[in-house]
């Protein structure tokens, strides 16, 4: 079986666990409806249903194999949820969370590349660079 699978962070061409898409067929850059928010743990993303806002991600073609894969990576069913997204490329799988998770923050233009900067406290910030090589470990 054949599938679709919309990533929008570390699974995206260029970051950090891109290689567990080795083997899948990049369809295509898009952005989602205005029905999204974006979260950010500094170390990956995670959409969240409750929002307005469209996130952008990649489309991929895999198959069921690298469904379950991503499954495992994601902590399906246990940590993200998984639906299907309609898309300029057809419906692709997704994953999600209800909620944001205590300690994130919003990524207002829903585009995981552009989460330049974090805030660490009230007088200063950290490099996202800081926490790179923490990817495999979220």
């Amino acid at each position: 079986m054949v599938t679709r699978v919309f990533v929008y962070g570390t699974l995206m061409n260029g970051e950090c666990n891109h290689h567990w898409m080795r083997g899948a067929v990049f369809l295509g850059a898009t952005r989602s409806a205005p029905q999204f928010s974006l979260w950010s743990l500094s170390t990956y993303p995670v959409l969240c249903l409750a929002g307005k806002g469209s996130v952008y991600g990649e489309v991929y073609r895999i198959s069921a194999q690298k469904l379950r894969q991503l499954d495992l990576l994601e902590e399906y069913p246990r940590y993200y949820h998984r639906a299907r997204l309609r898309t300029r490329f057809g419906v692709a799988w997704f994953y999600y969370q209800l909620q944001p998770p205590p300690g994130s923050h919003r990524l207002p233009g829903g585009n995981w590349r552009r989460r330049g900067m974090r805030p660490l406290r009230r007088d200063g910030f950290e490099s996202v660079a800081a926490h790179q090589g923490l990817c495999d470990l979220a």
